[in-house]
């Protein structure tokens, strides 16, 4: 018998990959994957308690992929994907802006005739978008004229978090990333002439005629919009990790611990639930002061009696109510910014530091090519070009991380510690000091 070829090498790879999928949802009573309209939305393993099971996920979701890509081959990959990947975007938005989800009953089908009576386009365009989003299992055609939700239609129709991600997307990032190659021969051009390498324009800031954080001061809706997208991306508010990922156990009594960009307030309200004998400063924009004083007023008098908020520019030198604290925390602020505002905001925070002070940067940390699983890392991929077209910023791998901070601290400073994220997780705490 001839030796079994790649293709029936991958196919029983897939196979012990599914049957240990079917085991493991048989043997804890877990309803099987669907598309139904009632079916999970979510794989339910939970990630701490079962890694093996999500490295079978991952493996499997890799290997069908591969099979895929081997199948259909170069030419028809290059062409499907880019036919079809932006096709499928513009469908979303339209699925998106008029609401056609939603008008879809939760519970059996409706006609394209009065879905579009409802949604107020006409019958040939609901169902055009409509059946190209079915293609990919959103939506489903139950007959001929009549549609019907399936799980991730059914999804996008109760779910507020998914509706302002691909609201988000459809109509900002997406927007943004069609002018990256813009902002890129106006890079190049200037470098041309002035012989040195310059910051690029915003991709953003050229599609929407102001960069990012202008916009959402300007319209607040779409600010409340981008919270409630990136909220999509995680489980709970990441305190648990914050919490539980540093030994602030061994800060002295009394340690000062300041929260720049700490939003509200929640991270450090956590930590100093957790840890009595620390004191908290929260500093960030000034129009959150109020929602700030009323989340710290809604804690215990012992909680709130050391958590302060005060309003504050981080491009700004260090107030003197922030010299000389124990901890300073950074969570989720310098990916933002591109390497010289990064430079700045942290320069600040360690003109401000004492002599044993720490920095606590919380923040992605991007690992090499080959590390993580491919769907795992497409992701992280998909999210530094996008922090490209909306921030003008980037995903840094460690060694950037190290250069980031070198440059800030003139040498003085470096990353004593990286403390890698709990499974599950996403965010890495660099521990730095002199």
């Amino acid at each position: 018998m001839a030796q079994p070829g790649p293709l029936t090498q991958l196919a029983r790879r897939i196979l012990q990959y599914a049957e240990d999928l079917d085991t493991f949802y048989a043997s804890n009573n877990l309803p099987l994957p669907s598309f139904s309209a009632d079916a999970p939305h979510s794989f339910h393993a939970d990630i701490t308690t079962h890694p093996e099971i999500h490295n079978t996920r991952h493996s499997l979701i890799d290997a069908t992929k591969e099979l895929r890509d081997l199948i259909i081959g170069p030419r028809d990959t290059l062409k499907w994907m880019i036919m079809n990947d932006h096709t499928l975007a513009a469908s979303l938005h339209v699925i998106s802006h008029f609401n056609v989800a939603q008008a879809v009953p939760l519970t059996g089908p409706i006609s394209f005739k009065d879905l579009s009576d409802i949604v107020g386009l006409s019958e040939l365009d609901v169902t055009r978008f409509v059946r190209r989003t079915a293609i990919n299992r959103i939506f489903v055609e139950t007959e001929p004229g009549y549609v019907s939700h399936t799980a991730t239609s059914a999804l996008l129709a109760t779910d507020p978090q998914m509706q302002a991600l691909v609201a988000h997307m459809s109509e900002e990032a997406f927007p943004a990333s069609t002018r990256i190659v813009d902002a890129l021969e106006i890079s190049k051009t200037n470098n041309s002439a002035t012989g040195a390498a310059n910051e690029s324009p915003s991709p953003f800031a050229l599609a929407f005629g102001s960069s990012f954080f202008e916009r959402k001061a300007a319209q607040p809706d779409t600010l409340q919009r981008f919270g409630l997208a990136m909220s999509s991306w995680s489980s709970g508010d990441g305190a648990h990790q914050m919490v539980t990922c540093y030994d602030w156990g061994s800060l002295p009594a009394g340690a000062r611990v300041v929260d720049v960009g700490g939003a509200l307030g929640h991270i450090s309200l956590a930590i100093a639930n957790a840890f009595p004998e620390l004191s908290f400063v929260v500093q960030d924009q000034a129009p959150l002061a109020e929602q700030s004083s009323e989340l710290i007023a809604s804690h215990s008098e012992s909680v709130r009696d050391r958590v302060k908020f005060l309003p504050w520019d981080f491009f700004q030198p260090q107030p003197e109510q922030a010299q000389d604290a124990d901890v300073y925390i950074l969570r989720y602020i310098l990916h933002d910014w591109a390497d010289e505002n990064a430079k700045k905001i942290l320069t600040n925070i360690l003109n401000a530091t004492g002599p044993a002070s720490r920095v606590l940067i919380a923040d992605a940390v991007m690992p090499p090519p080959g590390v993580l699983p491919r769907c795992q890392e497409e992701v992280l991929r998909s999210f530094d070009v996008s922090m490209l077209a909306q921030l003008n910023s980037q995903e840094r791998t460690l060694e950037m991380w190290q250069a980031l901070v070198g440059k800030a601290g003139e040498g003085r400073w470096r990353i004593l510690d990286v403390i890698p994220p709990p499974k599950g997780e996403s965010i890495t705490i660099l521990e730095v000091g002199q």
